[in-house]
């Protein structure tokens, strides 16, 4: 009698449990793998490569009359000017930062001044859905480079005189056939053009960003800097690249959530979309020729989950 009493027992026990597991479906109490409510742990993705533009127009870079399917979509890497993908896992590592496609996400855009300060671009933000689906142009505008300059680019490298960086330069002050130019005997300023901005420091100099006015040749070359001496000491970092501290929106009826933060306001202007329904996004940039006056140059596109 007792080793039966023993048996019921066991049976409700795990009828109990049954029940309890029924309830919780039914219910929604079971712990389940949520969604973070914030994003503080999402990490800045590389977007779009450093590059000139990608073509003149936004037409010459994508045709919509034969050219706005999935199968015509740039094939190439990030790394190399295509797409990015945003996908809940990547191969063989787990979760991805644990969200999944779709939701909103954050753009910011920096770029290179070879024309003094103020230089600007144009984009368009495309994207796709699953293979076969068409292109979707979600926003498209204009920005313009502010004096927030990217110390350091967020995947990684020194985008402070990227182009050329030079220390111990010699610098001779005034009054001689060479004044104000900074030289160097290993041909340290090669790449350099007039234009170009460069953030110069050394002792007698007041630090800052100044324009290279003159490039005799990859030994010497003239910024109009403000100094009170000659002297062996300074660092000349040649255009470095700058945060976009305005962007425009030609159109933002486009898509259903485009919006513009900070714009105007000389800090990091960035774009908000919402990709609910795109896996591949993609910023075309054009208007961006460094050889045109007034136009930027080196454009890189970050974005993370928002």
């Amino acid at each position: 009698m007792e080793r039966v009493t023993r048996e019921i027992g066991k049976v409700s026990v795990v009828i109990t449990l049954l029940l309890v597991v029924v309830a919780a479906l039914i219910y929604g109490t079971l712990p389940t793998k949520a969604e973070p409510v914030d994003t503080y742990h999402s990490s800045w993705h590389l977007v779009r490569e450093t590059a000139d533009e990608d073509a003149a127009t936004f037409a010459a870079a994508y045709d919509l009359t034969t050219e706005g399917n999935f199968a015509s979509k740039d094939s190439s890497t990030v790394l190399a000017g295509g797409p990015f993908q945003i996908r809940s896992t990547n191969a063989g590592a787990g979760p991805h930062e644990g969200y999944s496609a779709g939701g909103a996400w954050k753009f910011a855009i920096c770029g290179k001044n070879y024309n003094n300060v103020d230089d600007t671009f144009s984009f368009n933000i495309i994207g796709w859905s699953k293979i076969n689906g068409m292109l979707q142009t979600i926003a498209e505008g204009n920005g313009v480079l502010g004096t927030q300059a990217v110390i350091v680019y967020p995947d990684g490298g020194d985008a402070l005189g990227e182009l050329v960086s030079e220390t111990s330069v010699s610098y001779d002050d005034a009054g001689g056939v060479q004044d104000n130019y900074f030289t160097v005997t290993n041909q340290g300023f090669d790449g350099a053009v007039v234009g170009m901005l460069a953030y110069v420091t050394g002792t007698d100099i007041t630090s800052g960003y100044y324009q290279v006015t003159v490039v005799t040749d990859s030994n010497n070359i003239k910024i109009a800097v403000t100094a009170t001496d000659d002297n062996t000491d300074s660092t000349v970092q040649i255009n470095p690249a700058f945060w976009a501290d305005t962007i425009t929106l030609d159109e933002t009826t486009k898509w259903p959530s485009v919006a513009v933060y900070n714009s105007a306001d000389n800090e990091v202007a960035f774009i908000v979309v919402d990709t609910t329904g795109l896996e591949w996004i993609q910023f075309v940039i054009y208007a961006a020729d460094a050889a045109t006056n007034e136009e930027a140059g080196d454009i890189t596109v970050y974005g993370r989950r928002y």
